[in-house]
């Protein structure tokens, strides 16, 4: 879960530093990571893909992927 919640921080500090269009570079370098992210827990069919909305001041952003499947791992206590 930490290192969900270090790539979230680092993805959130990357959209809130860029207050207009996120380029397609940045945009390329989120989906990488959020590929790598997500590939510890599903084997992915291709990269994610990702919407940026603006809305009343903030932004609203949506990321779907496809996986072929979802991989085991045990649960830590």
């Amino acid at each position: 879960m930490r290192k969900i919640r270090d790539n979230y921080a680092r993805t959130s500090k990357v959209i809130q530093s860029d207050k207009s269009v996120m380029s397609e570079g940045c945009k390329a370098l989120v989906l990488q990571d959020f590929a790598r992210m997500f590939g510890e827990y599903f084997e992915l069919d291709g990269l994610p893909e990702m919407e940026i909305v603006r809305e009343h001041g903030e932004y609203k952003v949506t990321v779907t992927f496809s996986a072929d499947r979802v991989k085991q791992f045990n649960v830590l206590k």
